[in-house]
């Protein structure tokens, strides 16, 4: 899928985000991790994933505009690409980035003011250094309202996500394609990943790919293992483009699949159209659950996972997760990976995964369509 005129740097919902301070009854709200300084500023900046002292921040006051703090040597790109005006950097190993982020409270004259930052990234040390510095602030948790915010997305970043999913999906088609039995699972995975990179990924995020008696496990690794005939290939995928990334997963045979084999993949095939048919904006994320479970069930299939899915975007799990106990209501233009697993009766697991967008009449398909219901064969092109 060509890019065309897809924004690849998606600016985000910024009247939302400037308001939510005020929303909090909060003077200030600072956007700190990865994901959420990545969302917040509208830039990705590589380093802030590996390098956790490089500490970054976008400070929202309630009143004012918003203001960036990062270090010096991403200080170019930031400025190039953000949406907004204000940008302070640090020189990393002379300051600390955590004296600027106060030293731009005070300038904002919020020294007193009550403060909302991602508590869930926060270092403690970091922690200390604010409190003491600024004894009269309060500080409070809002990693939740952020993720909310980022849970859901505008037209350009659904444009992303989709490219990012069939591109994915077009290269786990080509490199199944080209593969057969007799192969190490090495040598196939590494397919897969060489043909995520020539559609267009910068990195590949992970893959996780059972075969054989490994399918026994969730996320099991590929070995120098020759794949033999008449087992269950399984692996789950993604790939980074830049701040967005991908999510796929898919059930293979390596040839002659047993009668037993073909049914449980079927009917998993099928519980996952199910589960995508009845979702829609008004559902909770538990009930899309609650259904997945009673369809396995009714099927008589093992039903295994302790979630069926989850949103999906900046952030590899993002909310709402489909799972018990999450009363989040699905809203239109949230974007979601739907992936029900099960096993058969020798405890080899099976899973498909697919990335759809909540739409005002229910759902669509952003990948290049479900899997086939007819369980796949290595070495022979298929559809989905």
């Amino acid at each position: 899928m060509a890019s065309g005129d897809i924004d690849l740097a998606p600016r985000p919902r910024m009247d939302v985000l400037k308001a939510l301070p005020s929303s909090l009854g909060a003077d200030a709200v600072i956007a700190m991790n990865p994901e959420n300084f990545t969302y917040a500023s509208g830039v990705f900046v590589l380093t802030m994933r590996f390098v956790r002292a490089r500490q970054a921040y976008v400070v929202f006051p309630a009143a004012g505009e918003p203001v960036v703090i990062a270090c010096g040597i991403d200080g170019p790109q930031i400025k190039e690409a953000t949406w907004i005006d204000d940008v302070r950097t640090y020189e990393e190993f002379v300051e600390q980035p955590v004296d600027i982020l106060i030293a731009t409270i005070r300038d904002l004259g919020l020294e007193k003011g009550r403060i909302g930052i991602d508590f869930d990234y926060l270092p403690a040390a970091t922690f200390q250094t604010l409190t003491r510095a600024l004894p009269d602030a309060s500080f409070f948790d809002t990693s939740a309202q952020l993720a909310a915010i980022r849970s859901v997305k505008t037209r350009q970043e659904i444009a992303v996500l989709e490219r990012n999913a069939k591109l994915t999906h077009q290269a786990v088609l080509d490199a199944m394609a080209s593969s057969v039995a007799g192969e190490s699972e090495r040598v196939i995975a590494n397919r897969i990943a060489t043909r995520i990179i020539e559609h267009g990924a910068d990195t590949i995020t992970w893959i996780s790919f059972p075969c054989g008696n490994a399918g026994k496990q969730t996320h099991g690794h590929p070995s120098d293992r020759p794949v033999e005939p008449g087992e269950i290939i399984r692996f789950d995928v993604g790939g980074t483009y830049g701040a967005w990334a991908s999510d796929f997963a898919r059930t293979y045979s390596s040839g002659s699949p047993t009668a037993e084999q073909r049914d449980v993949y079927a009917k998993l095939v099928d519980i996952q159209a199910e589960v995508i048919g009845m979702m829609k904006p008004g559902v909770a994320a538990q009930e899309v659950f609650a259904f997945c479970k009673k369809k396995t069930l009714e099927r008589g299939l093992p039903f295994l996972l302790p979630h069926i899915g989850h949103s999906f975007g900046i952030e590899i799990h993002e909310r709402p997760l489909l799972r018990p106990g999450e009363e989040i209501v699905l809203e239109e233009g949230m974007v979601l990976n739907v992936e029900p697993l099960t096993s058969d009766s020798q405890g080899i697991m099976y899973h498909v995964e697919d990335l759809v967008e909540i739409t005002g009449g229910g759902t669509r398909i952003l990948s290049l369509g479900l899997a086939p219901r007819e369980l796949p064969v290595i070495g022979k092109p298929v559809s989905g």
